[in-house]
């Protein structure tokens, strides 16, 4: 009978310690779950935290011989429960506030604290069966919000992977190469808000064969609506009035990473889809069924900073970031796959989003590294004149990159844009209804540039936004008639800005 009990208590305390160890990843995951792909790397994490802790618990057993292994592996899981604990708001405010720098490292020495106090005063085995009906009750919520939304987003994933395209002949076969540098404002935004006069580039440009689109317009103001909706050549919003909103964000998401009438139309005339997937940012990277994949600078992300923020382990790492692990996202990146692009099968469609000149603001004008915080938000106006040090840089690697392509590819149409503009204003910090004409201008204000077959230059005027790109480049492949949309423009909010969800139409007179 004490065998059989012994086993048992053993069996709870570890599910009591799995539960405990990875019960911050389950929250994670609930939280974020529209804005994930997939829950694979949230598993991935999950599964290297249990075996951290199976590993602390293993080291404890061969230090503490004669501790029963239930309380090794209990305390082993409240340890690594109070490690993930470490962003709860709160807290690291308060010390931050008053320990600075020495937080995080305060933080660890609280979590290898909780293990010691833990090994020292649990000794009742009723204390197994408590643990494991909290951690039950601590992950009883997400998963049921991770149950609900999964049923509810199915439909959306479905609709959004069942894009297909009738074969169909082009004239012109080219490969296309759309490079999207996100954040890049247009040249009358750089000269009115922050003083930076980028003929130079722009004339570059003109001079390897682009048209320049200088009243060109984005037609939403975050990149998951904006590439979406370009990819799609589509509003990507439903209702109207009150109840206008973006369409579900897994669809977005699918639409972003491949699954879009783009990419339908030129691969049923015999294109090859190429993704290249470039920096910090989670949203573009690859689909996990996409073939053509082709990494930049492999890196911790998005997604990653996300993850680890939890812990006190980013905040460790940013104090010492003159060598960083981060995948930051310069063009560079772009110009070395370009031999491993070119032995794609010909004709090919390239979408590379490139993250620089977003922030982080890590990039000096010569492109040395300059120390950041990986947020993807920090658009602060103090770090205007960094942002155009970091533009500058963007610039000559992107003069570099085209030289190369239309060098060894002198047919190549090429499709250079921003997906919106810059948001040192505080557009985020407002109600969508809020935003005034100077709000909207910087932000939507989008660069523009394409490189098109010469019969075609004349379809691209100054004014098109963002959403007629690919009617524009496959009306000048198949000989269509080009119609361009008559131009909206949406307010997207993001989750944890002011009225999440809803989706509020500005007319074109308030968007320059």
């Amino acid at each position: 009978m004490g065998t059989r009990n012994d086993r048992w208590l053993l069996l709870q305390s570890l599910l009591a310690a799995a539960m405990l160890s990875t019960v911050a990843l389950l929250d994670f995951y609930a939280e974020n779950i529209t804005a994930l792909a997939g829950p694979s790397r949230v598993l991935r994490y999950a599964a290297a935290t249990i075996a951290i802790t199976a590993f602390l618990a293993a080291g404890l057993k061969l230090l503490l011989r004669r501790l029963p292994l239930w309380r090794i592996l209990l305390a082993a899981g409240l340890m690594m429960f109070v490690f993930f604990a470490y962003d709860i708001g709160l807290i690291q405010r308060e010390l931050k506030a008053h320990l600075g720098q020495l937080a995080p490292l305060v933080w660890v020495a609280g979590t290898l604290g909780t293990g010691i106090v833990a090994l020292g005063t649990i000794r009742n085995r009723a204390t197994i069966s408590v643990a494991l009906v909290l951690s039950a009750a601590f992950a009883a919520p997400p998963i049921a919000r991770i149950a609900a939304l999964a049923m509810r987003d199915d439909a959306a994933r479905a609709a959004a992977s069942s894009t297909t395209g009738t074969h169909e002949r082009f004239a012109l076969s080219p490969n296309i190469y759309w490079i999207v540098l996100d954040g890049y404002p247009r040249q009358d935004v750089l000269a009115e808000d922050f003083k930076f006069d980028n003929s130079t580039f722009i004339e570059s440009l003109r001079g390897l064969d682009f048209t320049v689109l200088g009243k060109s317009r984005s037609n939403f103001p975050a990149t998951v609506n904006s590439i979406s909706s370009t990819a799609s050549f589509d509003y990507t919003v439903e209702g109207d009035g009150e109840t206008l909103r973006p369409l579900p964000m897994p669809e977005l998401q699918a639409r972003v990473r491949g699954k879009n009438r783009t990419v339908a139309r030129l691969t049923s005339a015999g294109y090859t889809y190429v993704h290249f997937e470039n920096g910090y940012d989670y949203l573009t990277e690859c689909a996990p069924d996409e073939v053509r994949c082709v990494h930049g600078h492999l890196g911790l992300d998005e997604l990653d900073i996300a993850i680890l923020s939890n812990t006190p382990i980013i905040d460790l790492i940013v104090q010492h970031r003159q060598s960083t692990p981060f995948a930051w996202g310069g063009v560079d990146d772009l110009q070395s796959k370009l031999n491993v692009i070119r032995a794609m099968p010909s004709p090919f469609f390239l979408y590379a989003h490139v993250l620089a000149p977003h922030p982080p603001i890590r990039f000096r004008s010569d492109c040395s590294f300059r120390p950041a915080d990986p947020d993807l938000q920090l658009w602060r106006p103090e770090s205007r004149p960094a942002f155009v040090e970091q533009l500058t840089c963007v610039n000559a690697q992107a003069l570099t990159l085209l030289h190369d392509i239309t060098r060894t590819d002198p047919d190549a149409l090429i499709i250079l844009q921003s997906d919106h503009g810059t948001a040192f204003r505080g557009q985020f910090g407002k109600p969508p209804t809020a935003w005034t004409d100077e709000d909207l201008n910087e932000r939507f204000g989008a660069l523009n540039a394409m490189r098109l077959p010469r019969p075609c230059g004349a379809l691209a005027t100054e004014e098109l936004t963002l959403v007629d790109t690919f009617p524009l480049v496959l009306s000048c492949l198949s000989g269509a008639e080009f119609k361009p949309h008559h131009p909206r423009f949406f307010v997207t909010p993001y989750d944890n800005g002011a009225a999440p969800g809803r989706a509020i139409e500005y007319s074109s007179e308030h968007v320059r």
